[in-house]
């Protein structure tokens, strides 16, 4: 006998089934897009249109010019498991198409109001179907132009819980764009044009040329720098563009891995990438690539991951060990060692090891005002001033200074050691300091007392830098233009993903600036002013392989000494390593 409270089986209603089902596909607006433009690429369309407002909360609406769907098939769209891409199991492991499990649609309509309009080619008038809350679809005669137009309005508005665990609509709407991104850069044979709010964000030509798109995408500049790559085996075929080592970034937002025409994340793959950039990039930098891998379909499971953003391979660490070959040969051309009379480094004064002393004037509590040089011509200069609203920002301490602050002993410089590394004799043992790390924390601890003093202005340009932002990021611009200002950035719009940068806080390196802001711009865990000083005071120190000359070298140690916390950088990388004399006495057998 079973207890009364014992629970009985029983086959779950309909629109609880639908909204398990959609829980899996529809994670989040820019899922939505996902699903609705690979049912347009897989329709053979040749121009895709994305519009989002409100973070995709409000409206989504994908409209193509594909074949579209015929009048009598149209309401089997919003039937779950109802497909035209597969007949049979066995069909699974041989998919050409992006979506095949009949689930994107039904799974839309569970969890919003959807209205498709769709004219099939050969038909005179066109369908219009309304589907909300996974209820009976609604089917009406309508005129509308050849293929497909999905609007998607109040999304989640049956599930409330859902809304709750997503991100505030700016964050959405930057998914959702990155997503519009990767498949546009996915199919360069389609012309993507991007709408946000009711402004055109970006716009591909459809020409096929995956440069094209790149270019429109994160702009000339990049485009300009990325190496092209090719390289083909047995069952596979692969080209795209990486970055030279001197383009790098803070995160990963600028890999791009496209497997038969289908964008997916892949541990593997990616780590031997990366693998082959760890002895030319600095550490926690990551490179850039926009990989298509062409395989045969058979040698591939696309059916693991409920949004197909994971795939297996046969025999996958024997194709990454190949890609990486590919990698690394194309590392080696000529083109990816930038010669001297063009190198980036070459022609930049490399930043003094101790800032100039800077007085300003305090004026009210909530900011202060300070002096620039504005350099309007050669020999004519003219002072201005500019307010930045500031809060105070404590340097970051780890674990292991905790109470006093832990002071180096006086340093003497013996030399430097691969022109990264100075040698320096102490009274209790020999050190070896890394330049870089060390002079970015006494920039970073520098910068903070500044800040924390009222005396960092800002430093107007003239003329104003232009910065071309891959779309995601413009959003982030917006969403951190506050933060920015108060920073000492002052950044204006001009255009959908272009800005002018008319001001940079002192002490940063203008020719950084565009680095700075995108490394800000990546996500992080910090608090955001913290995080930009942390990255401004990495972006203006010395780096590894510049040549300092003795007084310069002893200067870095002395600003160590009066360090905080000398023996780390701001991110926590060793600054420094310590022989004590009795250890090296030991080498020596004394």
């Amino acid at each position: 006998m079973y207890p009364e409270a014992y629970p009985r089986i029983k086959i779950l209603d309909v629109e609880t089934a639908n909204q398990i089902a959609a829980g899996e596909v529809v994670e989040r607006p820019a899922s939505v897009v996902k699903e609705l433009v690979e049912n347009s690429i897989d329709a053979a369309a040749r121009h895709i249109t994305v519009e989002v407002m409100g973070g995709g909360l409000t409206l989504i609406r994908v409209r193509d010019d594909g074949i579209g769907i015929r009048p009598e098939d149209a309401p089997l769209a919003f039937a779950r498991h109802a497909t035209s891409k597969i007949r049979r199991a066995s069909d699974l492991f041989q998919i050409n198409t992006l979506g095949f499990r009949g689930e994107a649609l039904p799974s839309i309509a569970a969890v919003a109001r959807v209205e498709m309009d769709t004219r099939a080619a050969g038909e005179k008038i066109g369908v219009r179907v309304r589907v909300a809350g996974g209820g009976e679809p609604e089917v009406n005669v309508v005129g509308c132009p050849p293929g497909t137009t999905v609007t998607v309005t109040d999304l989640f508005y049956n599930t409330p819980a859902r809304r709750q665990f997503l991100k505030k609509p700016t964050s959405e709407a930057r998914a959702a764009v990155a997503i519009a991104e990767k498949l546009a850069l996915a199919h360069p044979e389609v012309a993507f044009a991007m709408y946000l709010e009711g402004k055109r964000l970006f716009a591909t030509q459809g020409n096929g040329e995956l440069l094209a798109v790149i270019t429109a995408l994160y702009g000339l500049e990049m485009g300009r720098e990325l190496l092209p790559l090719s390289d083909t085996g047995e069952g596979w075929a692969l080209k795209g563009y990486i970055s030279p080592p001197w383009l790098h970034r803070a995160g990963r937002s600028h890999q791009v891995l496209i497997v038969n025409g289908r964008y997916i994340f892949n541990r593997t793959i990616t780590r031997a990438v990366e693998d082959c950039y760890r002895t030319v990039i600095p550490s926690g930098r990551y490179p850039i690539f926009v990989l298509h891998l062409a395989i045969d379909p058979q040698k591939i499971d696309v059916n693991v991951h409920p949004a197909k953003l994971e795939v297996k391979f046969q025999q996958e660490h024997e194709l990454a060990q190949k890609i990486g070959v590919a990698i690394n040969k194309t590392l080696h051309t000529p083109r990816a060692v930038m010669p001297a009379s063009t190198s980036p480094r070459t022609h930049q004064p490399r930043p003094s090891v101790m800032q100039p002393q800077l007085s300003f004037e305090k004026e009210k509590r909530s900011g202060f005002w300070g002096e620039y040089i504005l350099r309007e011509s050669p020999g004519r200069e003219e002072k201005k001033t500019v307010k930045i609203e500031t809060k105070d920002i404590k340097p970051s301490i780890e674990k292991s200074d905790q109470g006093a602050a832990q002071n180096l002993p006086p340093l003497k410089v013996l030399g430097q050691l691969g022109s990264t590394y100075i040698l320096a004799e102490g009274q209790d043992g020999l050190y070896i300091i890394d330049q870089h790390a060390a002079h970015e924390r006494c920039r970073y601890e520098k910068l903070c007392g500044q800040i924390n003093s009222g005396s960092w202005p800002a430093q107007m340009l003239e003329p104003p830098k232009t910065l071309h932002l891959s779309p995601d990021m413009a959003i982030k611009v917006r969403e951190e233009i506050g933060v920015l200002e108060k920073m000492g950035f002052i950044i204006e719009a001009f255009g959908n993903a272009t800005f002018l940068l008319r001001a940079v806080p002192v002490g940063m390196p203008i020719d950084k600036a565009k680095e700075v802001l995108e490394d800000f711009l990546s996500e992080g865990d910090l608090p955001a002013e913290e995080r930009l000083l942390k990255i401004i005071a990495c972006r203006g120190a010395v780096k590894g392989g510049d040549v300092l000359s003795v007084m310069e070298m002893q200067e870095l140690l002395d600003a160590l000494r009066g360090s905080q916390c000398p023996y780390t950088c701001p991110h926590g990388r060793p600054a420094l390593i310590r022989l004590e004399w009795s250890a090296i006495a030991r080498y020596f057998q004394r």
